[in-house]
């Protein structure tokens, strides 16, 4: 997709957003800050998750308190 770049007052920005509903706030947070791997793992990554997925089934992931 090619690059596309607009001039706005950081005002009209904050208010646009202010006034869009949930969804087309998502899309946009979609489109400007979520970055797709479309490239399959390398073998460093492979087993980087290997590993990480052994740690969390043999109990050594750290707990996070959600909620608290």
């Amino acid at each position: 997709m090619p690059l596309k770049t607009i001039n706005i007052s950081l005002g009209a920005l904050i208010d646009l957003l202010k006034n869009m509903d949930r969804e087309a706030k998502d899309e946009i947070f979609d489109r400007v800050f979520i970055e797709s791997e479309t490239e399959p793992l390398s073998s460093a990554e492979r087993e980087a998750l290997i590993t990480a997925e052994d740690q969390l089934h043999q109990g050594g992931a750290i707990k996070w308190p959600f909620g608290k």
